[in-house]
């Protein structure tokens, strides 16, 4: 095969609407490019792909790609040099990837690469929690991994882009498509600052079936699958399942008994997967060291100290807080604020109060 043929094959199927690849393994892109349109019936080709190959050989693959340069687009078909091993792994590797973003190393990151991945609709606890977690592995020089999604996987982009690090984001869908359109500001972020993956040729609009046949790049371009929040069926679990097949590591954060969102982590717990609860555990497993914290942080003393070890127990209201503390509520009302202006202590949807 030859990285034009490649090319044509991917853009048919996306004018088509269809993934070509599975095709294009059994049959080469060289033999659907050639095939008239009574063997690719036979070939069990979509009308749609039919046509869409036929406007595809007669694209000038030249003008398409300096089309793509101008945008700051670039395209790698999986006959190029350049393109990333960890996706060589993959049974059924992309015949291509389109790549947008300041940081292009990050498809040969040479450190750690961690994948964080969780419920769309995850609770206000789970979305701090994947923040941290991923600004603590972006912190320590690893590369955090993940969807674009709402909830936790846009959480873990944040986290890695406000620590100051590094992240790359994996779309089903073309890009140069920020969606969903609620992280339209997350996703310049990882333009800015990281990088913006696909397989899908720019301008593709997303669609149901794209986002789980993404997830097994997630997967591949990680040491490392964590799952912070997830219920049985939950798209993350692909993930951890693809990273499974590769022979990567599948961690799980606990979470409460009983609880629809809680059931897809526990499963994985169960059946072996790693499991973190802190920024320690996470960085031990992938072996960095966890960053230390900022210069000309001052150690907590008195009742900052006492209201720190608090809030570390669990999220609670002032009330709670001032009993465990063992101090007065107009104090720990004071100490909170100075640990919240200190970017120590958030308050969540319920209105208690838990460690940032």
């Amino acid at each position: 095969m030859t990285a034009d043929a490649e090319l044509r094959v991917v853009l048919a199927g996306s004018a088509g609407g269809v993934d070509p690849g599975r095709l294009a393994r059994r049959h080469g892109c060289q033999a659907l490019l050639r095939a008239g349109p009574g063997v690719l019936e036979r070939m069990g080709t979509l009308p749609a792909l039919i046509d869409a190959l036929r406007i595809a050989r007669e694209t000038d693959l030249d003008v398409y790609r300096r089309g793509l340069a101008e945008r700051g687009i670039r395209c790698m078909t999986v006959s190029d040099p350049g393109y990333p091993g960890r996706l060589r792994e993959l049974h059924d590797p992309p015949l291509a990837v389109f790549v947008a973003g300041a940081r292009a190393d990050t498809l040969s990151w040479p450190g750690r690469s961690a994948a964080v991945v969780g419920a769309r609709r995850a609770s206000q606890d789970g979305l701090l929690l994947a923040a941290r977690l991923a600004g603590a592995v972006a912190g320590a020089g690893g590369l955090v991994v993940s969807g674009l999604a709402r909830g936790v996987d846009a959480a873990a982009h944040e986290g890695a882009l406000d620590a100051g690090g590094v992240t790359l984001a994996v779309l089903g869908c073309g890009v140069d498509v920020p969606y969903p359109r609620s992280n339209r500001r997350i996703y310049q972020r990882v333009l800015e600052q990281g990088l913006v993956v696909s397989e899908y040729p720019p301008g593709t609009p997303p669609a149901p079936w794209r986002f789980p046949a993404r997830n097994r790049l997630i997967a591949a371009l990680a040491d490392a699958t964590l799952v912070v929040e997830a219920r049985a069926r939950s798209g993350a679990l692909i993930t951890a399942d693809h990273a499974l097949d590769l022979g990567r590591h599948v961690l799980a954060v606990p979470g409460a008994p009983g609880f629809a969102s809680s059931a897809g982590t526990n499963g994985l717990l169960k059946s072996g997967a790693g499991l973190i609860e802190d920024a320690d555990d996470l960085c031990s497993w992938l072996g960095l060291d966890p960053p230390s914290p900022p210069d000309g942080d001052e150690p907590l003393a008195g009742d900052d100290r006492r209201l720190a070890a608090a809030l570390a127990e669990s999220p609670a209201a002032v009330d709670e807080l001032a009993r465990r503390a063992g101090l007065p509520v107009a104090r720990v009302g004071a100490a909170i604020g100075r640990l919240e202006l200190s970017g120590l202590a958030v308050q969540d949807e319920h209105g208690r109060w838990r460690p940032r």
